[in-house]
């Protein structure tokens, strides 16, 4: 299966928001202010604005797992549930497959028991702490999704899967195990979108800011990611777009938003370093 974009991401430090939604909004735009100016001073554009425009991106989130956490410790898969705040419909549940090993991710055949759709398959490039410059490393992530009806119970890991096909039986816990919300974390998750980077005339890399909120503790964000995609699966990728990208991520790493040991929010949420 090809991969159809790369996605980098940078944890920021999240206290760097805190406060009321004026507030959150007002530091939004400071780190997209300078995050333009930095990018401008390596020769990338930034438009646009981080500003939070879609009430379906204002979600409730939480991941299931067994109590040892055996989909994703021993099978290498997250089962998360997002809905959007205001919403009393289906939930959307993701299932998703991660590692990094490309091939690996990219044998991956699960899909939908109903329904079209073979998924995505991504890469996502993440910096890593090391002396000197910048470190990264890539992650490749297959994954499918499913409405699960709002009254519809998940107590194992049976019912988690049921809506998919073709997993590898092998690597699996038992189907009756039981599954419980990963960490007793139920997360407020806010993105703010509609920025750009300009990395060549055809290729614009869509931003986003992630924000995310103990559902009981509206003040204290305890996670804050920016990213940056481009599609792989158009043929625009070339020297150029990828060199820009690398630039950015280089010199973003160097901001004073940027938390170079902040843990990614899969690791937040499931206590990996």
């Amino acid at each position: 299966m090809k991969l159809s974009s790369r996605e980098y991401k940078l944890m920021l430090h999240a206290q760097e928001f805190a406060g009321d939604e004026a507030a959150c909004r007002s530091r939004a735009a400071d780190f997209w202010t300078d995050t333009g100016s930095r990018l401008g001073d390596a020769g990338i554009e930034a438009r646009g604005k981080l500003d939070l425009l879609d009430p379906d991106k204002q979600r409730n989130v939480f991941f299931l797992d067994t109590p040892d956490k055996a989909l994703y410790e021993r099978s290498d898969l997250v089962f998360r549930l997002r809905r959007p705040v205001a919403g009393k419909g289906d939930w959307n549940a993701t299932l998703k497959f991660r590692h990094g090993d490309r091939l690996l991710a990219g044998a991956q055949a699960f899909r939908l028991r109903e329904g079209r759709g073979r998924g995505k398959f991504e890469e996502d490039v993440k910096a890593v702490p090391r002396s000197g410059m910048p470190g990264f490393w890539a992650l490749f992530s297959r994954s499918v999704e499913a409405g699960i009806g709002p009254r519809k119970k998940l107590p194992t890991v049976g019912a988690c899967l049921a809506p998919f096909e073709k997993l590898d039986g092998g690597s699996l816990p038992p189907l009756k195990e039981k599954v419980e919300t990963v960490s007793g974390l139920k997360v407020i998750e806010h993105v703010f979108e509609d920025g750009w980077l300009g990395f060549s005339k055809k290729v614009k890399a869509e931003c986003a800011l992630i924000l995310w909120w103990k559902e009981d503790e509206a003040l204290e964000p305890i996670a804050a990611e920016f990213s940056f995609r481009f599609p792989l699966d158009d043929g625009e990728a070339d020297a150029k777009v990828v060199r820009n990208a690398w630039t950015a991520m280089t010199v973003l790493s160097g901001s004073p938003f940027v938390d170079q040991k902040g843990r990614t929010k899969t690791a937040l949420v499931y206590g990996a370093d």
